[in-house]
């Protein structure tokens, strides 16, 4: 390995910014999946039709230009993370979270109307965690997984199931962070 090439990769190990994420009290773990307690957050989403085949890319720029200033103020807002994917209806979400606001009147307008400022709560909901590649066949895996165990323990998904991604795209594979993440609710097994 030449020289360029551990500084490249020491670089990517040891570089990465932490960013703030939203709060959660863990209410339970079984095996590998979590019962987690959210409150409600400020998001900044976008939509895009699921016909349109570059929806992530596009959607990331829409939103990473709200928060690096393209905005009525021309405000810089702090990154944070997860960025939060989903599927509804016929249309492809994203979301980032906007930590340490309560209202949206106090938040900038955003330039592009495709941004839109709302309330999002998820409660309570079921998280499985893995690493690498968060790729079409690794995202269904883990749905499963979660569906399983959501039937399994007598609970009901009572969202879409949501992608969280954690890392900046030149974080090695097996360092990445990613989540299968639903709203759930349960009844008592009587």
């Amino acid at each position: 390995m030449n020289t360029i090439t551990i500084i490249i990769l020491f670089t990517m190990l040891f570089s990465e910014e932490k960013y703030k994420e939203p709060n959660y009290t863990l209410i339970n773990e079984i095996d590998n999946i979590e019962i987690r307690q959210y409150d409600e957050y400020i998001v900044a989403r976008t939509s895009i039709s699921l016909e349109n085949n570059k929806s992530d890319n596009n959607m990331f720029r829409t939103l990473a230009s709200y928060i690096f200033g393209g905005n009525d103020n021309n405000e810089k807002i702090p990154m944070t993370a997860p960025v939060t994917s989903f599927i509804d209806k016929n249309e492809q979400n994203m979301i980032f979270y906007i930590l340490g606001e309560k209202n949206i009147e106090d938040l900038p307008t955003p330039d592009n109307r495709n941004v839109k400022l709302e309330k999002f709560n998820l409660n309570k909901c079921a998280v499985i965690n893995f690493s690498w590649l968060a790729n079409k066949e690794r995202i269904n895996k883990y749905k499963k997984d979660l569906e399983d165990f959501i039937k399994k323990n007598n609970y009901e998904a009572v969202s879409p199931f949501m992608l969280n991604r954690y890392d900046p795209p030149w974080t090695l594979p097996f360092l990445r962070r990613n989540e299968i993440i639903v709203k759930i609710k349960w009844y008592d097994k009587k």
